[in-house]
Formats: C-alpha cells, structure tokens, sequence
C-alpha cells in the first residue's frame, strides 16, 4: 500500500466523478473531423435531394395532367349533354358540317354531293350561298335524305350506288387494304358542327343571330326563314322571319374549350391525305372566318362523328358489328386487327368490335377528344411512332394506333 499521501496525490489526478481515458482512445477522439461534411457525405446529400425533386417534379406533372384529363372529360360530357339537348330542341342531332377546306386536298377529303335543293356545292366550303337564291346560305351539311350523303354516312363510297359486299364492310377497316375506302370510313367527323350548332358561332348571314346562339336550325343545312342582307359578302347582317331564338346549348369559354376561328392544322390535312410531307402554299389562304372549331387545352379541335347502320334498301341483314358501320376510332383495336385476318363473311360476324359495349351499338354520333398526348389514333403511322418514340420493327401498327387512342376521351349517343 501507499503511504497516505501518496493516495492523495492519485485521487487528485483523476478527472471528477469521470472514467480515466486511456491515452490511445483520447488520442483518436482528438483527432476526428467534426468541423462539416466529407466529400461522400456531400455526394449523398445532393443525390437524396435530387431524387426528392424529381419525385416531386413527376407528381407535380401527374397532377397537372390529371386536372387536365378531367377538365377535358368534363368538356366532352359537357358538349355530349348539349348534344341530347338539342336533338331533344329540334328532333334530330347536329347535322355533321362537310369540313372541306379550300384545296385540292383538304380535311375533308370526299367529293362533295348534291346536298341542297337546288344544285351542288362547291368543293370545300363549310358555308356555301345556294345557286338559286344568292341571300340564302347553308351550312354545308350530310342530310340523309339524300342518297349520297346517307351513303357517306354509312361508310360507303358517296359517288357509287347498290349493295356493298362483304369486302366493302370488312376491309376499309384495314389500313393496309384499301387506303381511300379506310380514310372515308375514318372522316365521317366535323369539327365545326360543334362551333355551329352548340356554341352559335356562326354570323346572322347564316344562322339569323348576330353572335352567340342561333334561330332554328334545319337538317339541309339552312337556319329557318333566313336572308342575307348582301349577296356578295358573307360577314353582313341577316334577316329572319322565325320568332324563336336559341341561346348557344354549351359555353365554350374555358381553357379545355375555346372557340377558335379560321382553325388550321397541317397535321390533319397529313392524316386525311395519308402524305406525312404534306405541305400547303400559304396556311392562311386554306383557311378562313367560317372554319369555326371549338378547341382543347393543346389548341386541337373536338371531333364531332356521326354515320348511320346500312338502309334496308340494300337488303342486308345487320347483325355483325362490323356492318354497323361505326367509325374506326370508336372500336377495339385487337379485334379489328382479328377483322382484317378474317377470311370469310361467318368468321367476321364473329368478331365483336365493340368489345362487348352495348352503347356503342346502339349509337349514332360521338365527341371526341384527342387526351393529353394529342393525338387521335388515326393519323399517319409514321407520326404516331415518332410522336410516342416507338421504332419501327418493334409493335405492330395496330398496337400503336391502339397506344395513341389509350387517353382519347370518349362520348357516345344515339
């Protein structure tokens, strides 16, 4: 033992009330860096926050474009319930406006028939003075009456007459089969019927209104008891002997619908010519106050569709969807991909191209719009694959137009 003293000068040396240190472990104590991050730390730290921003960013962009798909939907189900509403206002629904727009070549590319009740009308012109009578003007229409336009309404060639076969139901469903007959099944749509008939956008030369709204409309085109003041100028006042006047049956003043005049879009003019170099001299000249299109949110205008099942006059016995004539947009990709491998009438008839929709059986126009991706379904292949970064050689044609028409919104109606 220590003398009494020497324990004292030890008791002294110890740090109070702590453990004694080892020299070894205070040594490496000292030496840490505490004074802020390493290099790796920083890497960490900016890598974290990185990906904290881009989950963000993607959550942000689903949001918006959520919003966005809803105030579309929102705006189809919207023109779809006006549509209702006016055919239930005047017994049949929006005549469907011949598009055809100034060139040899247009969105509307179809012959132009006899449609009024004295004479035929000028290829291309959506608004059109009748021969006979240099006051009185039309909305270039497909009436049904005439055998002509219910034929272009039935998906059939407007210009030929009798009962089509089976290779003229079937096959104009197939891109591949006969481009013209594909291109006129795939056109029975107006983008400005819409901006005529539900929003009143047309000058009270036309519809008697001067504005927004309209008197009444008929099937023929014409607007009832209405007389131009001037023969030579389309944008003059006009007089009407009707009574009644109809506000516009939907409001297109909002960012998912808007109405937009003299409406131009070279790439519909590439899908209905099927050229995707198409080009037109001067767009302006294409293009002018009477190509009235109520639009999106991408500035891309609500497709209007209409057709009709095949007359009885031709003796056919409807039962097969395919011979009901509904637009190519509207239908089941797989089965019309199914379609154009059928190799007889019975194998056809089997094939349902409404995927089982009853609805769509039984309707008589559609509203479309073309979804956030802008596209419709139906333009050139080539565009569809460069739009959405699908290489050739990779899916097959029907499955992209299949991928392009995923986020199309959809109204249909008898």
């Amino acid at each position: 033992m220590l003398p009494n003293d020497d324990k004292t000068i030890c008791s002294m040396a110890r740090p109070s009330g702590g453990p004694v240190l080892s020299r070894g472990f205070a040594g490496r104590r000292a030496g840490r860096h505490t004074g802020g991050f390493t290099l790796a730390e920083l890497l960490v730290a900016i890598l974290v926050i990185g990906v904290l921003i881009s989950l963000i960013i993607v959550a942000v962009n689903a949001a918006t474009g959520g919003t966005r798909r809803q105030a579309q939907q929102q705006t189809v189900t919207g023109m779809a319930q006006a549509v209702m509403q006016f055919e239930q206002t005047f017994g049949f629904p929006p005549p469907l406006v011949q598009d055809g727009i100034v060139g040899t070549a247009g969105a509307m590319d179809v012959v132009p028939a006899t449609i009024d009740r004295s004479g035929a009308v000028a290829d291309g012109t959506p608004v059109q003075v009748v021969p006979s009578n240099t006051s009185l003007r039309v909305a270039v229409t497909y009436n049904p009456a005439f055998a002509p336009n219910r034929r272009f309404l039935e998906g059939l060639d407007p210009e030929t007459s009798g009962a089509p076969d089976f290779a003229d139901l079937s096959e104009r469903y197939s891109p591949d089969a006969d481009e013209v007959a594909w291109r006129r099944a795939n056109q029975r749509y107006s983008k400005y019927s819409l901006g005529y008939y539900l929003a009143g956008a047309l000058p009270a030369s036309v519809d008697g209104v001067e504005g927004p709204g309209m008197v009444r409309p008929l099937q023929d085109g014409t607007f009832e008891g209405v007389e131009a003041a001037s023969a030579d100028e389309f944008e003059t006042g006009g007089s009407t002997r009707a009574r009644d006047r109809y506000e516009p049956f939907f409001d297109a003043d909002s960012r998912s619908a808007q109405i937009r005049r003299e409406y131009f879009d070279i790439n519909e003019y590439r899908e209905n010519t099927g050229d995707l170099d198409y080009e037109v001299g001067v767009p302006a000249d294409e293009t002018d106050w009477r190509h009235v299109a109520i639009t999106d949110s991408n500035g891309i205008a609500y497709r209007y569709y209409r057709w009709q099942p095949l007359s009885t006059a031709y003796g056919i016995d409807v039962t097969a969807t395919y011979q009901l004539n509904i637009p190519w947009i509207l239908l089941d990709d797989a089965a019309l991909n199914r379609l154009a491998d059928a190799g007889s009438e019975s194998e056809a008839a089997a094939i349902d191209l409404t995927a089982g929709n009853a609805e769509l059986r039984g309707a008589r126009w559609a509203i479309v719009g073309a979804g956030q991706d802008g596209l419709f379904g139906t333009e050139p292949i080539e565009r569809l694959r460069g739009e959405q970064g699908l290489p050739a050689g990779g899916l097959a044609d029907w499955e992209v137009r299949a991928l392009a028409k995923e986020d199309n919104i959809v109204e249909v109606g008898r």
